[in-house]
């Protein structure tokens, strides 16, 4: 029996053409299965804790983008009995692409139904000062590449050019808006329970679980999801031009060697923001202002189905 978690909403109206092709491979193959569809009032992860309650090992597959599949993580209530399954609509799909789940709906099907068997991945959590937490698959970040998440989420012009299937490109144009307006203050971070060191002049800092966000932007070249580590990339004191002249370096991955990065794997890392907090995203999506925070990897917390690297 599987379940799936469906947003007939996303993909700027791709998502419920691929629901269409989904199930017509499900009952050509008569596969058991029960479609949930997210609504204004339930949303993916309600439905997502409400499968976690049933008995049993579950197979849980999401039909939407990065967007959806964070809110499923962070309804899941049993890692242990819950195999994730994903079929990618969304425009960035940079979770299907760090785990190596096609785009091709077919395929992507064909995996999750023939594969047999599933890996474990790692996932990142976040936890705030009042204590409660969300948990992320692809990565969280504060800086520049939280307030550009930020002002994709709102942008009409995100969907007009999703709809053209160039919803990536809205990440560039934000992020060149982006660096050139923000204010740049010193953050204090401590790696692994070290002391904590002043960053000054701060663009980003991205906790990264898999390689690339934002559309495929290599944050953190060779990231692994299955090492037990978060992987680092942070950006400061770098002169605004420069920064700007740096960004086809960072967009393909070779951001190591520049001035003013700095790329560290951790097991957990803290965060203590200037005064009046900083813009967090989790997987894209806005995580709010905050002012402190701590982040850590749960190593192979997560059962992923269908992936070709199958263990």
């Amino acid at each position: 029996m599987y379940y799936f978690i469906v947003n007939e909403h996303g993909g700027s109206g791709k998502a419920i053409k691929t629901w269409k092709k989904v199930q017509k491979i499900l009952d050509s193959n008569q596969i058991p299965y029960e479609k949930l569809v997210t609504t204004e009032s339930v949303g993916a992860s309600a439905l997502a804790r409400n499968v976690s309650s049933l008995d049993g090992e579950i197979n849980l597959v999401v039909v939407g983008g990065d967007g959806t599949i964070n809110e499923v993580l962070n309804g899941i209530g049993d890692f242990e009995r819950v195999s994730l399954g994903v079929i990618p609509t969304g425009s960035g799909n940079d979770f299907a692409r760090g785990m190596k789940i096609p785009r091709d709906t077919k395929k992507a099907v064909d995996l999750i139904l023939k594969s047999g068997s599933y890996k474990q991945a790692d996932i990142g959590k976040v936890t705030f000062d009042d204590g409660k937490s969300r948990l992320f698959g692809i990565s969280s970040g504060m800086g520049m590449d939280a307030i550009v998440c930020k002002k994709a989420l709102k942008s009409k012009l995100k969907n007009f050019l999703n709809r053209l299937g160039l919803g990536q490109f809205i990440y560039i144009i934000y992020t060149v808006q982006t660096l050139f307006s923000m204010k740049t203050e010193t953050f204090k971070i401590s790696f692994d329970g070290e002391s904590f060191q002043d960053v000054p002049k701060l663009i980003f800092i991205a906790f990264m679980n898999l390689e690339a966000e934002g559309g495929g932007v290599k944050m953190f070249p060779g990231a692994d999801s299955q090492n037990g580590k978060l992987s680092v990339c942070l950006a400061s004191g770098i002169p605004k031009l420069r920064a700007f002249a740096y960004l086809p370096f960072l967009v393909a991955g070779k951001q190591e060697k520049l001035r003013g990065f700095l790329l560290r794997q951790c097991s957990e890392i803290e965060v203590s923001c200037p005064k009046g907090g900083a813009t967090l995203h989790l997987d894209g999506e806005y995580g709010g202002e905050v002012s402190h925070l701590k982040v850590r990897v749960l190593p192979g917390k997560l059962r992923l189905i269908g992936s070709r690297e199958e263990k």
